[in-house]
């Protein structure tokens, strides 16, 4: 499926420069009708735009769109009313690679990348609800077995174990971090914590290895394992 672009910035809008690089070349720009900003564009240095933000009533409404390299679409995600809503789409090359469906804000948000074999990988996996981040967020490694970073959220504040672990495998310093209702807290206050609120994932020492068993919504979005 071949990437297609339908603007939903009014082409009748008026275009004000808000931001230029050193070179002077545009950096971002918002369109106006009348007094409402129905849109804002980044740029590539070159002129082309690298991002751009359909707007109503200052949320937004209508397909965003990204641009990897100038001219070269990379995604296209569509909201209404500021919440993702409907089929969002992502290319490489101008090749479709993955699609993911949210209604409303609530869904799965998917990402995905090239492994240097070719191989197309899932990169990134987060559950939305209403818009805000609430349950696992993972960053995976290319091998599809591994994660190099785990959150876990509730109504968009930290509210889990947060982990980050380096080339090797190794929890880096300073991890696991423990988070209650967006408040960070000693593993002894969060082991207290995890036997009032059973929305926090119990602490297990096993999940201090990058390896994951991933969801079947998520597993079906991975890439060939290494």
């Amino acid at each position: 499926m071949a990437p297609r672009y339908h603007s939903f910035i009014p082409t009748t809008a008026t275009e004000r420069v808000t931001a230029r690089y050193p070179s002077g070349a545009k950096e971002r720009a918002e369109y106006h009708v009348g007094d409402e900003v129905v849109g804002t564009r980044y740029f590539h240095e070159t002129g082309e735009p690298s991002l751009e933000i359909p707007l109503r009533h200052g949320r937004t409404h209508g397909t965003m769109y990204r641009w990897d390299t100038p001219r070269v679409l990379l995604s296209a995600e569509p909201y209404v009313d500021g919440l993702a809503h409907g089929t969002a789409r992502q290319w490489q090359d101008g090749a479709l690679v993955g699609t993911y469906r949210m209604v409303r804000g609530t869904g799965l948000d998917l990402w995905w990348g090239r492994r240097e074999d070719g191989a197309r990988v899932l990169s990134e996996a987060r559950h939305l609800r209403d818009g805000h981040r609430e349950g696992f967020e993972w960053w995976i490694e290319d091998n599809q077995r591994r994660v190099y970073e785990e959150n876990h959220y509730r109504e968009g504040h930290p509210h889990g174990i947060e982990r980050r672990w380096n080339h090797e495998g190794r929890l880096r310093r300073g991890y696991p971090k423990y988070w209650v209702n967006g408040a960070q807290v000693s593993k002894r206050g969060y082991l207290a914590a995890c036997k009032r609120d059973p929305t926090l994932p119990p602490f297990q020492e096993h999940d201090n290895a990058p390896e994951r068993h991933f969801p079947p919504e998520v597993a079906a979005a991975l890439g060939p394992m290494e």
